[in-house]
C-alpha cells in the first residue's frame, strides 16, 4: 500500500473537513459535501487590533510572497491579499515526512481526505479571515500552501455563498499559487 502523500492530522472542527468544498480543484469529488463558511474566526482581537503574526504571507496574482526559508514551529501565520481584483486564500496542508516531491508536483493530488491545518481567505486589499485553525502551525515538517479559488471569481460572492465558487476557470494554483512552508523545531 503506498504511503500517504499528505500527513493525516485530527481536525477539531466539523467545518474544517467540509471546508475542502471551497476547492474547485476537488469540487467534483466533494460536490455533495456541505460547508459551514458563514462563521469565520475573527482575525481581530477583542480590542479591535490585529492578531500578532510571526510570519505574514501575502497573496498576489498568482503567487504567495513573504514565505521565509523556514518558520519555527508554533509560529502564527498571518495572511493578507495585495491583489486589487482577486480574492485569495491560504490553505495549508501537512506533507507526509517521507514525501520528496515539490509543492508544485503535489498540489493536484489533494483528495477529499486531505485535512488542512490552516485556512484563511482574504478579499482584495484585505487581511485574511481564519476558517480553520488559529493561524499557528505547531508541528515541524513540510507544508503545502495552495489557493484553490478560481481565476476571475467575483470576490464579493466568495464570502456570501454556501459552497465553492461556481466556475469552470482553473484554480489560482494552476497559475502558480502554490508554495511550500518549511516548519522547523
Amino acid at each position: 500500500m503506498p504511503a500517504p502523500i499528505f500527513a493525516r492530522r485530527p481536525i477539531a472542527t466539523a467545518a474544517a473537513a467540509a471546508l475542502l468544498a471551497l476547492t474547485p480543484a476537488c469540487s467534483s469529488m466533494i460536490a455533495s459535501a456541505e460547508r459551514e463558511f458563514s462563521d469565520p474566526q475573527s482575525a481581530e482581537i477583542a480590542t479591535g487590533g490585529r492578531i500578532a503574526a510571526d510570519v505574514v504571507i501575502t497573496g498576489v496574482d498568482y503567487a504567495f510572497d513573504g514565505i521565509p526559508a523556514s518558520v519555527p514551529a508554533g509560529s502564527r501565520v498571518g495572511f493578507t491579499n495585495a491583489s486589487n481584483g482577486e480574492a485569495h486564500e491560504l490553505v495549508v496542508f501537512p506533507i507526509a515526512a517521507d514525501e520528496t516531491r515539490s509543492a508544485h508536483d503535489l498540489w493536484q493530488e489533494l483528495g477529499v481526505n486531505a485535512e488542512p491545518v490552516l485556512v484563511t481567505v482574504a478579499g482584495p486589499g484585505q487581511d485574511g479571515q481564519l476558517y480553520v485553525g488559529d493561524g499557528t502551525i505547531t508541528e515541524p515538517g513540510r507544508y503545502l500552501a495552495v489557493c484553490f479559488l478560481p481565476v476571475g471569481a467575483n470576490p464579493d460572492t466568495i464570502f456570501e455563498q454556501d459552497g465553492p465558487p461556481d466556475s469552470d476557470a482553473p484554480p489560482h494554483a494552476a497559475n502558480g499559487m502554490v508554495a511550500e512552508i518549511e516548519v522547523v523545531a
